[in-house]
């Protein structure tokens, strides 16, 4: 069972933040997970939420504002003094500091109903790298799902299950060819699992911070879980 550092080192420092990656980067991960929006100017920046107050007590929405106005807030002390000064990444930041050998898991917060032309973006950026083996991109958004995959053959997709039933997910995923059924700790059912399982689907946990919940899905044979502690697999 995989451990992937959700939103980075998320437990060791702030948040979809270079510190959070280079902490992940230090503690071993073996994959990370982060997310991603879209600006005004068409950049790819790496923030959870559509606007700044989460981290920056900011109102303004991320699509409203040019990267150069988004590279400005400081988003680092709210968590703790140490990381003042901390700003958001592009996405292309971070595909830079990440070795090949480390998966990375792209959560796409929104399609191209809110974001015009951002699977394309996402994509041409993997291809750019040449990261398509080592990236998996996910979405609670299914639309933006399937224009990934009608974008390339080869793109990796995780789906989010979100409020979907679980017979509609397993049906769309079969449909879209995407690898893994993302869900939370509380969907992680034992029937979720083998029915995933079953159809030769991974299955992805969220958020997983404890030893007892590691445990419990390790018996239920999930694949991997998305960690604020990328070294829970080593607390035994």
């Amino acid at each position: 069972m995989i451990v992937i550092a959700h939103r980075g080192a998320s437990g060791h420092a702030p948040e979809n933040t270079m510190a959070a990656f280079v902490r992940a980067l230090e503690l071993r991960a073996r994959a990370i997970e982060l997310d991603v929006h879209q600006t005004l100017d068409r950049e790819l920046v790496v923030a959870h939420d559509d606007d700044l107050r989460r981290c920056g007590r900011d109102p303004r929405r991320l699509k409203t504002l040019h990267w150069d106005e988004v590279a400005k807030v400081e988003v680092g002390s709210w968590f703790d003094k140490r990381f003042a000064g901390e700003r958001l990444p592009r996405l292309e930041e971070v595909f830079d500091l990440v070795p090949p050998s480390v998966e990375l898991h792209v959560e796409l917060k929104h399609g191209t109903r809110v974001y015009p032309g951002i699977e394309r973006r996402v994509v041409d950026l993997i291809c750019k790298h040449g990261a398509l083996p080592r990236t998996v991109v996910s979405s609670f958004d299914h639309e933006a799902l399937c224009s990934l995959r009608s974008l390339d053959e080869n793109v990796r997709l995780g789906y989010l299950i979100g409020l979907t039933t679980l017979k509609t997910a397993l049906s769309e995923m079969k449909d879209l060819a995407a690898e893994s059924l993302n869900l939370s700790v509380r969907q992680a059912t034992a029937r979720a699992v083998k029915a995933a399982h079953d159809l030769g689907f991974k299955v992805l946990v969220y958020t997983v911070n404890t030893p007892a919940d590691r445990d419990r899905l390790a018996k239920l044979g999930v694949d991997g879980i998305f960690c604020n502690y990328p070294e829970l697999d080593l607390w035994r």
